[in-house]
C-alpha cells in the first residue's frame, strides 16, 4: 500500500470539502455555464420573443421559424434546433444577390448584447424544418427546442402567425 505524505492527504481532504460543497451547491442552484469564448460564467440566458411560423401550403414538408434572441452579457452560441414535427431544423441564411434568392446552411449562430439575432422572412438567419410530420396551420404552435453551445437546451413553443399579421401594409 502507498503512503501518502501529510501535504497529498491534506490536499485530498480539502478536495473532498470543495466537491461536497460544490455538490451541495449545486443541488440549491441551477448550474452556471461558461463560455468558452470568453471563459467566464454566463449567468444569463438568450431572452426568446417574437418567435413564430408561417402556415405551410398543402403537401409542403419545409417550414420556416423566425426568433428574436437577446443576451443582457456574454455571448451564447445557437448550435441547432430540433422539434417532434420535423425531422430536421437547420440553421439556414438566405441572401438576395442579382435578383436570385441564395439559401445556405449555416453550423451556428453566435450572438451577444451588441450583436442579438433577428430572424424575420425575406432575408437573413432562419431556423428551416424540414421533413414536416403534418402541415401547419394558423393557430397551431410547433414545440421547439432550441441547442446552445455549453448552455443548457431551451423549449418553446412557436405560434403559427397567419401571413396578414407579419406582412402589413
Amino acid at each position: 500500500m502507498t503512503r501518502l505524505s501529510r501535504a497529498s492527504l491534506m490536499l485530498a481532504i480539502a478536495m473532498s470539502g470543495i466537491l461536497w460543497m460544490r455538490t451541495d451547491a449545486s443541488a440549491a442552484t441551477p448550474p452556471v455555464a461558461t463560455d468558452p469564448i470568453l471563459e467566464n460564467p454566463v449567468l444569463e440566458n438568450p431572452v426568446l420573443e417574437d418567435a413564430f411560423a408561417l402556415p405551410t401550403p398543402p403537401g409542403a414538408t419545409t417550414a420556416a421559424l423566425y426568433i428574436t434572441l437577446s443576451l443582457p452579457r456574454g455571448k451564447v452560441t445557437l448550435t441547432g434546433a430540433s422539434s417532434p414535427m420535423a425531422q430536421s431544423i437547420e440553421l439556414h441564411e438566405m441572401q438576395m444577390r442579382e435578383g436570385r434568392m441564395h439559401m445556405r446552411q449555416l453550423g451556428h449562430l453566435t450572438l451577444s448584447p451588441k450583436s442579438p439575432l433577428k430572424m424575420r422572412p425575406g432575408g437573413g438567419p432562419h431556423l428551416m424544418l424540414t421533413g414536416l410530420t403534418q402541415p401547419i396551420s394558423s393557430g397551431d404552435e410547433i414545440p421547439v427546442t432550441l441547442h446552445f453551445q455549453a448552455r443548457p437546451d431551451q423549449q418553446i413553443r412557436v405560434p403559427v402567425k397567419d401571413y396578414s399579421d407579419i406582412f402589413t401594409p
